[in-house]
């Protein structure tokens, strides 16, 4: 009887075209079949695990702070991003390529050495490569059979120098299967001592035969069983508890123990060769302080009063667990900025600082945009920058830019003005208020009084509970729920009219208002007020402002073990059978059909989401489901609205309390998308083409694309004005050459954004963090796989695909050039032709490609009704590192949709 595994496959592959239809917080296709992870541990638990683990350890935290666990979210995405590719074995462990993971990890596991040395450090590259590392290191237990020759614990060589004793091409490791039942893959029977990793059709390692291993499960192609319906796959693969997606499921639990302990044996191994500053960088083990501070002639006066108040607070931490991980200062003049310096070091930073002086500035504009850029680039994520200027910005046209790289990083702006002598840059206000920042107008001489905000909120286990803007003529109030977690109170509220005071006032739950004589802190300013208390008794304080007809800021944080950690939108992606959530870039499109992934800390009980306009407005309620093997992690479908909007948490804490959370960075939907391509190194002195996308799902218009970097590597933006009718992608090349001398291990923070030339609303920005890496390029012949990733109709009669090109071969590509492409109608009638205004200019050169490494290129077509299937021909040629041309030509098939 095979129809019931027949109706099963259907609803499999039903599932993997309209993954709508299912739910997945993680990587793994089992998630298609249960909508849950089933008890099924997978990279993201791993290595939450794994490092949560040493972090408690190395630190002394009795729990992770909001600093650790976003740098932790960093080397988790990392750690998932791998999985868009399956073609190259090293990455997985796969096909016996031991060799080829041990160089993979001994390049990355070099590169987060390199970037953890760097000056500054570069905890961003850190992280990103640490996190592909480990998701190589992880896959060795599932992919193998380590964990079923009765191992436990994590192999001694895995990312370690030297080779492992990997079966050879010609030994046997598996000799038939086991038919282990009619819903059930087939189980692979092992047979020899040595160590092997199962084949996985696609793949650049192709099985020699029936003597060897495959990975397993109904994806699989690399060896068809005797299932004639080719649904029952045999291999030996481990990822899930589920037995028809990994047939040695049996031993998931040990393998995800094994690789726990590997996860940690390989952060080990790093932490011996690093300082105990390089590791609290890696392992965000600290807050962030950082300015960005305007040294016009003017600014004299107020940069003495931030220099005091900034020294004070840097004095006051040292030696406490409040010490910042890392200080950031970002001076800017005009013409000139910089130099921007991140350090670990608070005798350097408070010289930086001390050494700032007041000069020049003869016209009004400054470089304020620019500075902030600078700032945000260096800053870790998870932070607040202050921005101290009075005058408008010169650059303003970067605010896109400014507030994509802050939503990126999860980086609030606070923009303090001190006058503007021409009309105020409205992207200070937008900055702040779409980053969950705060904008003050002050006199000179309360500089710095306001920087004793960035003590409040630059803090380890900082939460926001209200963050709104709105005008406030007539008196509003708002209930403030003060949890038992929480030892810290902080209003902050801001008008935009210098020298207009709001009416505030806090009243505690016993009725009590709370004034400067029973305030902890209690800073009058003269367009807004600062409020602080310690232990806060529990309850519902209240809220309440008037006297404000403009715009108005208003924040509520606090000092909290019980922490909303944060909240992405993400689109069902990578490659099968490793499909997971892959959080989205820049802003999503109104009506856009997503999931919503959160994750709180210190909870007691499953939380209710909603989402809320900047005013405090309901706008909905969002259902999110709680993840089966991790508390913390909840998910669900969303359809994006029409506005802009900020997502709030609520519920009960363990004591019965009310609590209330936010993750202020606002979500503001924009028809226009930018997407950028996947992170490729750059090395000094050799140019790199980045690929990104733009889409246009609105009104037929134009759009003016930019591109900017704090490194200023960017020697190239083609096209930079984009014509697209709705639904049209086009590609963008951006080009980047890093100097000959650029600083190994350093990073290059890009941000490409499309702005409508009609409608200054719409626009878009992605933000991209490239590592400059040390390691060799690789001599010998590259090699070119071509493969449709993702298809879709972008007007009647056209259509797009985007052809993933992967360097397989044994070499470095020092150009891989697209000269040409040969169409040709299998089935049907008609002529298709490329469309040339959609696509990019041929020939296409992109360099520096490493083995493994690929890109994305969206090819766009005219394709008649009549034509029911065509074929794409890429045609050109590799140039290896001696210059040797190689020509390469690959094909798929198109069917249009």
């Amino acid at each position: 009887m095979r129809n019931a595994p027949t109706l099963l496959l259907a609803s499999l592959l039903l599932l993997v075209n309209v993954p709508g239809n299912a739910f997945c917080p993680k990587n793994g296709f089992v998630c298609f079949i249960t909508s849950k992870s089933a008890g099924s541990l997978t990279h993201q638990d791993i290595t939450q695990r794994g490092i949560e683990e040493l972090d408690k350890r190395y630190f002394a935290v009795p729990k992770l702070t909001a600093s650790m666990q976003k740098a932790l979210d960093q080397i988790i995405e990392a750690d998932a991003k791998v999985d868009e590719d399956q073609t190259s074995s090293a990455k997985h462990f796969d096909g016996e390529n031991a060799a080829g993971a041990q160089l993979r990890l001994a390049t990355l596991k070099q590169n987060v050495l390199d970037a953890l040395r760097s000056d500054p450090i570069n905890a961003t590259g850190a992280r990103d490569n640490l996190g592909g590392a480990l998701h190589t290191i992880q896959d060795f237990y599932s992919h193998s059979n380590w964990v079923e020759q009765g191992n436990s614990g994590a192999h001694p060589g895995v990312g370690r120098p030297g080779a492992l004793p990997f079966a050879g091409p010609a030994t046997p490791t598996c000799a038939g299967f086991t038919d282990t039942g009619l819903f059930c893959a087939n189980s692979s029977n092992l047979t020899g001592s040595l160590l092997t990793s199962g084949y996985y059709g696609g793949e650049d390692r192709v099985k020699p035969g029936a003597f060897k291993c495959s990975h397993g499960g109904p994806l699989d192609k690399s060896s068809p069983s005797s299932d004639p319906l080719g649904y029952f796959r045999e291999g030996i693969n481990k990822d899930t508890l589920y037995c028809d997606i990994s047939p040695h499921s049996g031993y998931h639990n040990t393998a995800a123990s094994a690789a726990i302990a590997a996860t940690q044996q390989f952060v080990e191994d790093i932490k011996a060769e690093i300082t105990f500053a390089q590791l609290k960088a890696l392992l965000g083990a600290g807050p962030t302080l950082a300015f960005a501070i305007d040294t016009t002639g003017s600014m004299g006066g107020i940069i003495a009063g931030v220099r005091a108040s900034a020294t004070s607070i840097v004095d006051a931490r040292l030696g406490t667990d409040e010490e910042p991980l890392q200080y950031v200062l970002a001076p800017f003049n005009d013409p000139f900025t910089g130099p921007t310096i991140a350090t670990n070091d608070a005798g350097l930073f408070k010289g930086a600082i001390g050494g700032l002086g007041a000069s020049g500035g003869g016209d009004c504009p400054e470089l304020a945009m620019t500075g902030m850029y600078n700032g945000l680039s260096l800053a870790d994520p998870g932070g607040d920058l202050f921005m101290y200027t009075d005058a408008s910005a010169k650059d303003a046209g970067l605010a896109g830019a400014v507030i994509s790289l802050a939503k990126s990083k999860d980086i609030k702006i606070y923009p303090v003005l001190f006058g503007s002598c021409s009309p105020l840059t409205p992207g200070f206000l937008q900055a702040a208020a779409e980053t969950g920042g705060q904008v003050f107008f002050l006199f000179g001489g309360e500089a710095g009084t306001v920087t004793q905000l960035a003590d409040l909120v630059a803090r380890n286990n900082v939460v926001q509970v209200l963050s709104l803007v709105d005008t406030y003529a007539s008196a509003k109030s708002y209930k403030v729920p003060v949890d038992s977690s929480m030892s810290r109170l902080t209003v902050s509220v801001s008008g935009t009219v210098q020298g207009v005071q709001p009416v505030v006032t806090l009243t505690r739950p016993d009725g009590v208002v709370v004034t400067a004589a029973n305030a902890t802190r209690y800073l009058s300013l003269s367009s807004g007020v600062i409020i602080s208390v310690d232990s806060p008794p529990r309850g519902a304080w209240t809220l309440a402002i008037s006297g404000s007809t403009d715009t108005t800021y208003v924040n509520v944080n606090g000092v909290a073990d019980l922490a909303f950690n944060s909240f992405k939108l993400a689109r069902f992606g990578a490659q099968p059978p490793h499909q997971g959530l892959l959080t989205i870039d820049g802003e999503p499109g109104p009506g856009q059909s997503l999931y919503a992934v959160a994750a709180l800390t210190g909870i007691a009980s499953a939380p209710q989401f909603q989402l809320r306009r900047k005013n405090f407005d309901l706008l909905a309620p969002l259902a999110l489901e709680q993840d089966q093997t991790d508390g913390g992690k909840f998910f669900g479908a969303l359809t994006v609205p029409n506005e802009a909007f900020v997502a709030y948490a609520t519920g009960t804490d363990s004591s019965g309390f009310p609590y209330q959370r936010l993750v202020s960075v606002m979500v503001q939907p924009q028809t226009v998308s930018v997407t950028p391509p996947s992170r490729q190194d750059l090395r000094p002195g050799v140019s790199t083409t980045l690929l990104y996308q733009v889409r246009n799902d609105g009104p037929a218009g134009s759009f003016g694309i930019s591109a900017t970097d704090d490194q200023h590597y960017i020697t190239a933006v083609s096209p930079t004005v984009l014509t697209l009718s709705t639904g049209e992608s086009a590609s963008v090349a951006v080009t980047l050459m890093p100097p000959a001398g650029a600083r190994i291990g350093g990073s290059d923070s890009i941000t490409v954004s499309a702005q409508s030339t009609s409608v200054a609303t719409v626009h878009n920005s992605a933000s991209l963090t490239v590592f400059v890496t040390g390691a060799a390029q690789v001599p010998g012949r590259p090699d070119f796989t071509a493969a449709i990733v993702g298809q879709e109709t972008v007007a009647p009669g056209v259509i797009g695909i985007d052809v993933r090109l992967t360097n397989i071969g044994v070499g470095t590509a020092r150009d891989m050039t697209l000269s040409s492409l040969s169409l040709r109608t299998l089935a049907g009638t008609g002529t298709v032709t490329l469309n040339t205004a959609l696509s990019p200019a041929l020939p296409m050169i992109t360099p520096n490609v490493d083995v493994g490494s690929f890109f994305t290129v969206r090819l766009t077509f005219n394709v008649p009704s009549t034509v029911r299937r065509f074929s794409v021909i890429e045609n050109g040629g590799v140039t290896d590192l001696n210059g040797l041309i190689y020509a390469y030509s690959q094909a798929q098939s198109v069917i249009p949709k």
